[in-house]
């Protein structure tokens, strides 16, 4: 592996890695203060850290796994400012709707509502630039989360993260995804986007 061909988007990528690697490694008592907490609105650093926590190793494993694939699918749309950007906005976006619309969620941790937002943004992007494929992750996502809202969540990845599977979170993250895609489409041209044709 070469690092000096690293961008610096990916090198950001790597930090960003090991940040939710080391966020996971605190000790509970620094960890409860960071978590989404329907109880501590006020305290909105919350809305933004919970995403960066997981229940238990498996859960932060599945997750930079997600991580990892969606940036294969997806990198050549983003630089790190427009990444960041995502970030922040799909993460207070979930976490206002988990306050607003999912009263019986008290307590959040985990990044997978966010990498819905992530994945749908991108799905249309890759729409916008006409790669078919698009089209198929965005059915598919949309899939997933009506399957889920319909069946409820998974009991078995219930029982392997220690923690209740929020789906809400999945749906919310579709949600923003899709808003926050179709702003971004409708604020650019085509000719400004990332991708190497």
């Amino acid at each position: 592996m070469n690092f000096r061909a690293f961008s610096v988007f990916q090198y950001a990528m790597l930090v960003f890695a090991v940040l939710l690697v080391l966020l996971h490694l605190l000790p509970d008592s620094i960890r409860s203060v960071l978590e989404y907490h329907r109880s501590q609105p006020e305290q909105i650093w919350r809305a933004f850290t919970g995403h960066l926590l997981h229940s238990n190793h498996w859960h932060l494993m599945m997750n930079l796994g997600a991580l990892l694939l969606m940036l294969m699918l997806h990198q050549l749309h983003y630089q790190l400012k427009s990444f960041v950007l995502l970030l922040l906005l799909g993460c207070l976006g979930i976490s206002l709707l988990l306050y607003l619309f999912s009263p019986q969620i008290q307590i959040y941790v985990g990044l997978s509502g966010w990498l819905h937002c992530f994945i749908t943004v991108g799905a249309l992007l890759d729409i916008r630039h006409k790669i078919q494929s698009g089209w198929l992750i965005l059915l598919g996502v949309i899939a997933k989360v009506a399957y889920e809202q319909w069946q409820g969540p998974d009991m078995d990845l219930a029982a392997l993260i220690d923690a209740n599977v929020a789906i809400d979170a999945h749906l919310y993250g579709v949600i923003c995804g899709l808003l926050l895609g179709l702003l971004y489409l409708v604020s650019t041209t085509p000719a400004k986007s990332q991708v190497q044709q």
